[in-house]
C-alpha cells in the first residue's frame, strides 16, 4: 500500500473515532432526557391520580349533598302535612263540640 492510502485510511479511522464519540455523547445526553422525561411521566401519572380521587370525592360529596336536599324537602313536606293534619284534628274537635252542645 502506498503512503497516501495509508495516511488517507489513517484520515477516515480518526473522522470515525471522532463521529462514534460525538454519538456516544450524544446517546448519553438523550437517555438523560429520557430519564428526565419518564420521571416528569411519573410524577404527571401520580397528580392525575390524585385528582381523579379528589373528583371521585367531590361528586361523591356532591351526590351526598342531593340527597340531603331531597331529605329536606321530603321532611318540609312531611312536616307540612302532619301541620295540615294537626289543624283537621282540631278543627274536627271544634266541629263535635258545637254540634254536640247544639242539641
Amino acid at each position: 500500500m502506498s503512503l497516501l492510502v495509508i495516511m488517507q485510511m489513517e484520515v477516515i479511522e480518526k473522522n470515525l473515532e471522532q463521529e462514534r464519540q460525538s454519538l456516544k455523547f450524544r446517546v448519553i445526553e438523550l437517555e438523560r432526557k429520557l430519564e428526565t422525561v419518564t420521571q416528569d411521566l411519573a410524577t404527571s401519572k401520580s397528580t392525575l391520580a390524585v385528582a381523579n380521587a379528589d373528583l371521585a370525592a367531590l361528586q361523591n360529596n356532591l351526590k351526598e349533598l342531593e340527597e340531603l336536599r331531597e331529605m329536606k324537602e321530603v321532611h318540609m313536606l312531611l312536616h307540612q302535612v302532619l301541620y295540615f293534619w294537626y289543624i283537621c284534628n282540631y278543627f274536627m274537635i271544634w266541629l263535635n263540640f258545637h254540634v254536640y252542645f247544639a242539641y
